[in-house]
């Protein structure tokens, strides 16, 4: 019994070791880690303004100073119109990149572009993940007494922003590599080593009802793994109320992801973990505080008891969530014009007449990591405490003194359940077993 034991110890042992030391394994990196582009995309619906394209070209005039990006738009008139918009305001483009591809909406390369992974080979692969709203959406549809059979064929058959990931990865020749599992690039993040946040009910939530019946955690734990290269999985709770994905909390409500960890909980470091916070003197604010209060407080209690991928705890930081940016939205004539429109709002107890406040999705936790700076979103121009911004502001310049910290107002981005991070995606650089450090 003893040579049996000794045997499967030894063999683990081996493994375990073979899974650190071969080259040619490939992993998702850390954001932190050195980075060869970011890709963005310019989105085609001029209003407010442009405002949607000012915050857009803010990214652009930070990001091309230390790293260069690429705009993808769906269109040559876009592209023209991208130029014209980033010339007027004077952002240089010697580092910037304008590709077209056949898609309809390319904003959100968070969650639209592929997830890139490297080797220590100077490998590369990007993974083709499926695009939770092709299930999401139904759902809405059928609260709202679509047909949802016909909605499903027509998503799929012509819904191309479920094709981003792929028509991207060809257009610039990235070898590319197909998963099964439904899940945004917004909805997980990694330290590097081996470790991976996700919210179980995120991913049990945006599945049919058939794979939610099949699916168990162990075969997303197996997929994580052979796509991403992690072996630890640490599964948190729901994300921010903030974040609901058009949920009710009385008359709250909210857009978003109803999720995704980019919201609410992120590496900082190989071995610490930023989760969103609200105090106890603001959780009585109104109910989307308070339900965030009671989430982030079930996520706590689980990084407390979580592990690393070598078995060691988690440094946990809370990192203060900003004020609430509230927009009143009243239920007229116009918005509930169509019958299954006014069913939804109805089946939820709301009327014609009725206001509703619409919170943005604002959070600190949606920063941007570049190569030499950490783009974080900033709140103090739309009212949110100074004290607070100053308070993240020390945080990340005690996690990393040697990047430049710096602050671009997004808001209108999070009215749309978004932000800086939802934007962007990072392009990791390729690596040699010589470079290793």
């Amino acid at each position: 019994m003893k040579n049996i034991i000794a045997f499967v110890f030894g063999f683990s042992i081996l493994f375990s070791c073979k899974e650190k030391t071969d080259p040619s394994l490939f992993f998702f990196p850390a954001e932190w880690e050195p980075q060869e582009a970011i890709w963005m995309g310019w989105d085609g619906n001029l209003k407010k303004d442009d405002t949607l394209h000012i915050i857009t070209s803010n990214i652009i005039r930070e990001l091309q100073k230390d790293i260069d990006v690429v705009l993808w738009v769906t269109s040559d008139s876009l592209a023209d119109n991208a130029r014209s918009f980033l010339s007027k305001l004077q952002v240089p483009m010697d580092r910037v990149e304008i590709a077209v591809v056949p898609a309809d909406n390319v904003f959100w390369s968070r969650d639209s572009a592929p997830a890139f992974v490297i080797n220590r080979l100077g490998e590369r692969k990007a993974i083709d993940f499926n695009h939770t709203g092709f299930f999401r959406y139904i759902k809405r549809q059928t609260d709202m007494a679509a047909d949802s059979a016909a909605l499903a064929k027509t998503i799929k058959e012509t819904h191309l922003m479920m094709q981003i990931d792929s028509l991207v990865a060809v257009e610039k020749n990235e070898v590319l590599d197909k998963s099964w599992m439904f899940i945004e690039g917004g909805a997980f993040d990694v330290n590097g080593k081996g470790s991976l946040l996700v919210s179980e009910s995120f991913l049990f939530r945006n599945i049919s009802d058939a794979m939610r019946d099949t699916l168990t955690k162990k075969h997303f734990e197996e997929e994580f793994n052979r796509t991403l290269g992690v072996n630890n999985v640490i599964w948190l709770s729901d994300g921010l109320a903030e974040d609901s994905g058009g949920g009710f909390f009385g008359k709250y409500t909210s857009s978003g992801t109803n999720g995704h960890t980019d919201e609410f909980a992120r590496f900082i470091n190989p071995n610490t973990i930023l989760l969103a916070w609200v105090d106890e003197e603001e959780k009585n604010l109104n109910p989307i505080k308070m339900a965030t209060y009671e989430r982030m407080n079930r996520n706590y209690e689980i990084l407390k008891n979580a592990k690393d991928q070598d078995g060691k705890p988690f440094n946990i930081i809370k990192l203060p969530m900003p004020d609430h940016v509230i927009e009143d939205r009243v239920l007229n004539a116009q918005i509930m014009s169509k019958d299954g429109v006014r069913k939804f709002y109805e089946n939820n107890g709301f009327v014609e007449g009725d206001t509703l406040k619409l919170v943005a999705a604002t959070s600190y936790m949606n920063f941007l990591f570049t190569n030499d700076k950490i783009i974080i979103p900033s709140y103090t121009a739309q009212g949110s405490s100074v004290h607070k911004e100053k308070q993240v502001q020390q945080i990340f310049r005690e996690l990393h003194p040697d990047k430049k910290l710096v602050f671009i107002d997004a808001t209108y981005v999070n009215a749309n359940g978004g932000g800086i991070h939802c934007m962007t995606r990072q392009i990791p650089q390729r690596i040699l077993i010589g470079n290793n450090k």
